[in-house]
Formats: structure tokens, sequence, C-alpha cells
């Protein structure tokens, strides 16, 4: 786990648990900050004792800490929102994406979309070197990679818009690097996995490419693309 990441959540965790005694009390609610902090503080010790020790977890184990800690996760983000402390969600979503990365590196499944993808989304906006957007496309595909199967077949409507959300992002941040092999995995895997949202995709694309930012063989792979499915 990254270090400044996790500095950045427990600063986000304090603040939150402190405006929630505040605002409080809140009688009706039995999952409350200073509770799915502490959960989540219990799940980042398992996961750097299983990194010092090197130990191998079962898939099982390592699919229900990943779950369970994004779980807590999105209740924290929900609690940040509920609290007007959005710049504190932002720490505790760049979180989720670090555990996801764990998940990725064990060889987990991912279960929870919505706080990894806010970050995902996140770090894209705020990123313009080559090697952090080449950075972030690998972690966008590690994600795509190993979300659990049942995510891609929900019939939940947030579920599926999370999943779309992130080949959208993918695909964008590798249109941003420029780089035509990168251009051509990210679109491959759209056109596999959400192929009715291809035509709108590169639609879109043309639009983007035609700015002076990009190389013409950008809007040239786009309008390729593009011709696949409005043919």
């Amino acid at each position: 786990m990254n270090r400044a990441t996790r500095r950045a959540f427990d600063l986000a965790a304090a603040a939150l648990i402190t405006e929630f005694e505040r605002a409080g009390p809140f009688p009706d609610q039995e999952v409350t900050p200073p509770l799915l902090a502490e959960a989540v503080r219990e799940c980042l010790e398992t996961c750097q004792l299983v990194d010092a020790e090197e130990q191998v977890l079962p898939l099982e184990e390592v699919d229900e800490l990943c779950t369970y800690a994004l779980e807590c996760l999105t209740d924290m983000g929900l609690w940040a929102w509920q609290l007007k402390l959005d710049g504190h969600r932002i720490a505790i979503e760049d979180l989720a994406l670090d555990m996801a990365q764990w998940v990725i590196k064990h060889g987990g499944e991912i279960t929870v979309l919505e706080p990894v993808v806010n970050a995902l989304a996140r770090q894209a906006n705020l990123t313009h070197d080559a090697a952090g957007l080449n950075a972030l496309f690998d972690c966008a595909c590690g994600v795509i990679a190993h979300v659990a199967p049942g995510i891609a077949e929900s019939t939940d409507r947030d579920t599926l818009q999370q999943w779309l959300t992130l080949h959208f992002n993918c695909a964008i941040i590798a249109t941003r690097t420029q780089q035509p092999d990168l251009m051509n995995a990210a679109y491959d895997l759209l056109e596999t996995h959400l192929p009715a949202h291809c035509q709108a995709f590169y639609a879109e694309g043309v639009r983007e490419s035609a700015k002076p930012v990009y190389g013409p063989h950008v809007g040239t792979m786009m309008r390729e693309r593009l011709a696949k499915w409005t043919a």
C-alpha cells in the first residue's frame, strides 16, 4: 500500500469522525465512520502482514478481504458526502484504488467498483505526463481484467454504469497517451465488453481528436474504428 495514500486516508478518517461526532447523534445508523475506519485499518494491517511475510492467501480469502474493505470505503465515502467533506472523500477513494491494485497483485476479484472507478477517473484528470498516463492505463486494464464476472452480467443500472465508465476512462487514458498499441488494446476491450456503446464513443473520439494536441494518427484510428460500427 502506498504510504502517502495511507496517511491521507488516516487524516480523512480523523476529519470524518470529528465531523460525525459534531453533527450527530445519528441514532438510526449502525454503520458509523468510527467503525468503518477501524474495519478498514484492520484490512490494511492484514494486507501489510501478507506482503511482509510473503504469504499466499487462498483466492477466496483475497476476495473476501477486498470486498469487505471496498464496501467499508464506499460507506465512508457516502458519509463524507453526507457530511459535506468531499475533499476527504478523495483520500478515501484513492485508498480504494490502492486496495484494488493489491487484489490484482494477489490474483483476486474486484466486486465493488464505485470508489475504484471514481479514483481512477479523478487521477486521470490530474495526470498529464506520459509515465503517469501509462501507469494509469496499466491500472485500468488490471481492474478490468480482475472485475468479478457478475459485474458485466449485472442488471443493476448503477453497476453497469460503473462498468461502462471504467472502460471509457481506460480508452480515454489510452487515447491521451497517443500510443497506437495502448489505444488498440483499450478499444478492443471496449468492443469486446460493451459493443453497444462503441459507436457513440468513437464518434465523440473523432470530434476530440481534431484538437491540435492530438497527432493525425489519433483521428485516423478513431475514424477507422467508427467505420466498423457505422457500416
